[in-house]
């Protein structure tokens, strides 16, 4: 392992694609190499190289951090929204190519689901209001005879049914 130049970590610098937690990854390699690191020259380095038009460089240019944790702690909370929202396109780019299927597929999709499942009725409920059973709506509920704290904590406590 060669031992590098503090300025050497001006020139680590976040990629157009690279997520904010592979850069601070990438950050923390290069600067473990750098011997007899100066703190306020890190968090300096650490935020000329981030992304101009991000959400956290507008963030710190806002309200810049104290010293490195400060740094580290508010960009914790910007890579699990990045990520967050990684998954959830994931999501919704799976669920869309589902939702593509043609109404030849849903109809054979159907054909195949038992008698008394209850999707047979769902399902024509969705093609047209006339046909399928009515869906009940609720407008009296009943009051709840326990504290919300203690209905979570039995109801975390159940085992999932599989």
């Amino acid at each position: 392992m060669q031992r590098r130049n503090s300025s050497h970590l001006i020139n680590v610098v976040q990629g157009k694609d690279e997520s904010l937690r592979d850069h601070l990854t990438r950050f923390n390699k290069e600067s473990l190499m750098v011997k007899d690191l100066e703190p306020s020259f890190a968090l300096a380095a650490l935020n000329s190289g981030l992304k101009d038009n991000s959400p956290f460089t507008l963030s710190l240019m806002k309200k810049p951090a104290q010293d490195m944790a400060d740094l580290l702690r508010r960009a914790e909370k910007y890579v699990n929204a990045e990520e967050a929202m990684a998954a959830r396109k994931q999501k919704t780019s799976r669920s869309g190519h589902q939702a593509k299927k043609g109404k030849k597929e849903k109809r054979k999709d159907m054909s195949e689901l038992p008698k008394d499942d209850l999707r047979h009725k769902l399902s024509k409920r969705e093609e047209s209001p006339k046909r399928g059973a009515p869906i009940p709506t609720y407008n009296n509920f009943a009051p709840l005879l326990e504290m919300r704290t203690r209905i979570l904590t039995v109801e975390k406590d159940k085992v999932p049914i599989q």
